[in-house]
């Protein structure tokens, strides 16, 4: 690698504190210009939005086609990325909160207040959190996720459950609960799964690909199936 890619990847290191950031000898030089002229322009849009924001902080970025509601609610971190066509709903009593390389990619939603009658609460994602392409995190209650925690592509996260009990009154009129979510440091969401209201996921758990998750995941433990069941342990003897 010549010197210019490894100053670069000195600086990405710095700016999100992630010491793992590479770039595979395999990227040609072409594609690491284009990648850095769109990294620019986004960097400009980022500008905007942290202006927006009150944040104050560089270096942001941010995509095409972004939505950022009530912009004042939103807390920023360098080294953020936020990808096309993302929304962010920022309504509520903490908002959203973005840390250190933070990246959502492609039409990620994050939704706190969606009805005027009830605000909502919040979410806040620590350093390096990933959240992948089309996933929705419905915020009503609060939902924390710990750092380096990645979130598969069409991942769904929702803090809020509708009441039901009573059939002669639309389930519109019942009103909702607000537990809140919670999952810990370097988890593993995959792609699919869903995770419902009161969930408490601890850390270095795995939840499987298209997994319904309704009860709290112990630290360390694999959760797969609908709903989801803890198989196994990370790091445990599973032989015999």
């Amino acid at each position: 690698m010549n010197a210019k890619p490894r100053a670069l990847v000195r600086l990405v290191r710095r700016i999100k504190r992630d010491d793992a950031f590479d770039i595979d000898p395999a990227i040609g030089a072409g594609s690491l210009v284009s990648l850095l002229c769109r990294r620019g322009f986004m960097a400009l849009r980022g500008l905007v939005l942290a202006l927006r924001s009150r944040s104050f902080v560089a270096p942001v970025f941010v995509g095409r086609g972004v939505v950022v509601t009530d912009a004042a609610r939103l807390r920023l971190s360098p080294g953020v990325t936020i990808g096309d066509y993302c929304r962010l709903d920022c309504t509520g009593r903490l908002g959203i909160s973005l840390g250190r390389g933070v990246t959502l990619r492609r039409g990620t939603h994050i939704e706190v207040t969606s009805v005027l009658r009830q605000v909502a609460e919040g979410c806040v994602l620590a350093d390096r959190v990933g959240v992948s392409e089309g996933c929705f995190i419905g915020a009503k209650g609060l939902v924390r996720i710990g750092e380096d925690t990645i979130i598969g592509p069409h991942a769904v996260i929702v803090a809020e459950n509708h009441v039901f009990t009573d059939p002669e009154v639309p389930v519109r009129q019942q009103g909702v609960t607000r537990e809140g979510i919670e999952i810990g440091r370097d988890c593993w969401i995959g792609g699919g799964a869903k995770v419902l209201d009161g969930v408490r996921v601890g850390d270095h758990a795995v939840i499987g690909a298209g997994a319904v998750v309704t009860h709290d995941v112990a630290p360390l433990a694999v959760a797969v199936g609908v709903p989801a069941r803890v198989v196994q342990h990370r790091g445990a003897d599973t032989t015999g």
